[in-house]
């Protein structure tokens, strides 16, 4: 609580400083750069005991967590939302694409591969039809491949 009053009170003197600073400064070209010191003075006054207090916020972070798990911890979270996200604009795709060809899907399965730097690359796309659509597994499956732009391998649920 006594830094707060301490920092209210910085501000009053800091506004009381610039209010006569400002009745000292005189009319013409000189105002504009005057007021412009007057303002940078008073963020300077509202920010420093900010500063202060900084280090020790982050101080007391660094001491209660490990910065290098948490990194990694969330990183790994968000590459697997990146592969989620994929692996669901596919799916959907695939769905929206068979079902305008009148042919039930039953699962797509979508393999996938992560490299160093993060880069996902997609290698196949399997997709499961009705066993009575399978007579015509080529053409759906260049049908997927032209609409995906990746490899698609269609298999039916009877084999």
């Amino acid at each position: 609580m006594n830094g707060v009053r301490e920092w209210a009170t910085v501000i009053c003197l800091a506004a009381l400083s610039a209010a006569m600073l400002q009745s000292l400064v005189p009319n013409g070209s000189m105002e504009r750069m005057a007021r412009f010191v007057i303002g940078a003075f008073i963020i300077c006054a509202l920010v420093a005991p900010i500063s202060k207090a900084v280090p020790q916020i982050r101080a007391g972070l660094e001491t209660e967590n490990h910065p290098a798990k948490e990194n990694e911890r969330l990183n790994s979270t968000v590459d697997r939302q990146f592969e989620d996200a994929a692996q669901q604009s596919i799916t959907g795709l695939v769905h929206s694409e068979l079902k305008r060809m009148g042919i039930n899907c039953k699962n797509v399965q979508v393999i996938m591969d992560t490299d160093e730097n993060g880069s996902i690359s997609i290698n196949k796309v399997v997709v499961t039809v009705d066993g009575e659509a399978a007579s015509g597994r080529a053409g759906v499956s260049s049908a997927l491949e032209k609409t995906l732009g990746i490899k698609t391998e269609v298999v039916s649920n009877e084999g």
